[in-house]
């Protein structure tokens, strides 16, 4: 008895004798943050740390006032009730914010040390963003009564970064509410490094800091060993891709292509499941469209009735009956990597606007007309006259 108290006596020892040691390492903020999610009341905090960490954010109305003028709740990265310890890859969602209003922000890591029972965990040294040395980081939410709305679009990077960050050099972010990644922003994602060198890293260099990603999947993004874990880098409250939001007197739709070939083809290894899940997304866009919105702009990678591939065939069995009666104004797509201007016809009742993969588009929604900007390797203007009132 005396033996085997000695043992867990030492045992106890030894635990506390590592986390008094893990207290001295250091902990970094390896990537981000980034902001994803936005709408009109609330936002996501993305970030990663090389340690697992206790994590939180601090947010602040940008009054011009300092940031520590006042003291500020935490909001934590927590889940089920419980505030996540044993992470690194970190999400904070801030609620209750003000629409159209602009907001200073400060994430926090604590580091997690050790644990020895129950909850009783050891925490360490804490990282931060500045607010001190540089300014703080900043976000403004979106207006669903703004007379208008500014975002871009970038589309089939396909893992090109610098083209990325060079299309990035060409922004002026601060005139936008949102950016979006409509699809293909690598052919395969195989770890979470490619994720972060092929494009997450350029995005929060150049905007995703201050200014949002709204993340449309397109079908590579389907593929390869880490693709199961992209949405854990983009969570939606609603647990899916597919989506809707809205802003300055919009809806948005967000919607996810699924694959491009059969779900039986060989590429695909026997794990593709797309038709039912297809399937299940029409179903929920049937009931999920609001019918007082005055102009309505749908995201969808691989635009319909443009090819006899299957995905396309499917989509227009599943989702193209159900977007021809709900009055849309402009649907933005890519895959092709070939621009394309497909006006209303019998077939599709909207404009289709399709980007290729080395260039940008600004577009602005006002009450009237939604302008584009394509930039890059194509170079347009074109405008879509919105008819309802």
């Amino acid at each position: 008895m005396k033996r085997i108290i000695l043992i867990l006596t030492l045992a106890l020892l030894g635990g506390t004798a590592t986390a008094t040691a893990e207290e001295h390492r250091e902990i970094r903020i390896t990537h981000g943050p980034w902001l994803c999610d936005m709408d009109a009341t609330g936002v996501t905090v993305m970030w990663k740390t090389d340690r697992p960490a206790l994590s939180w954010v601090e947010v602040a109305p940008d009054d011009g006032k300092h940031f520590y003028s006042n003291a500020h709740p935490r909001h934590y990265d927590a889940e089920h009730g419980r505030r996540r310890a044993l992470e690194t890859l970190h999400k904070v969602r801030l609620e209750g914010l003000q629409p159209g209003t602009r907001y200073m922000y400060r994430i926090f890591s604590q580091a997690t040390d050790g644990w020895s029972y129950s909850d009783y965990a050891h925490f360490g040294k804490t990282v931060s963003t500045s607010v001190y040395q540089q300014e703080p980081l900043r976000f403004t939410t979106l207006d669903p009564k703004a007379d208008s709305v500014r975002f871009v679009v970038f589309n089939d990077i396909h893992g090109r970064a610098e083209d990325l960050r060079d299309l990035c050099r060409q922004v002026d972010f601060a005139a936008c509410d949102f950016v979006v990644l409509n699809g293909d922003m690598r052919s395969t994602t195989e770890s979470e490094e490619q994720l972060f060198e092929g494009w997450l890293d350029v995005c929060v260099e150049c905007f995703a800091s201050q200014v949002p990603i709204l993340f449309v999947r397109g079908n590579h993004e389907n593929r390869g060993a880490y693709a199961d874990r992209l949405y854990d880098y983009f969570p939606h409250p609603s647990g899916r891709f597919y989506h809707t939001f809205k802003a300055a007197r919009t809806e948005f739709v967000v919607l996810d292509c699924g694959e491009d070939k059969p779900d039986t083809d060989i590429e695909y290894g026997g794990i593709a499941e797309f038709d039912p899940y297809r399937e299940r997304e029409a179903r929920w866009l049937s009931e999920a469209l609001d019918s007082d919105s005055k102009r309505r702009i749908v995201f969808l990678h691989i635009p319909p009735a443009t090819s006899t591939w299957h995905g396309d065939l499917h989509l227009q069995q599943t989702l193209l009956p159900i977007l021809n009666r709900s009055s849309v104004d402009l649907m933005i797509s890519g895959h092709t990597h070939r621009y394309a201007l497909y006006r209303a016809d019998d077939t599709v009742h909207f404009p289709r606007l399709v980007n290729d993969n080395r260039s940008g588009m600004r577009v602005v929604v006002g009450r009237d007309t939604v302008r584009v900007t394509i930039f890059g390797t194509e170079n347009r203007r074109l405008s879509f006259g919105i008819d309802r009132k």
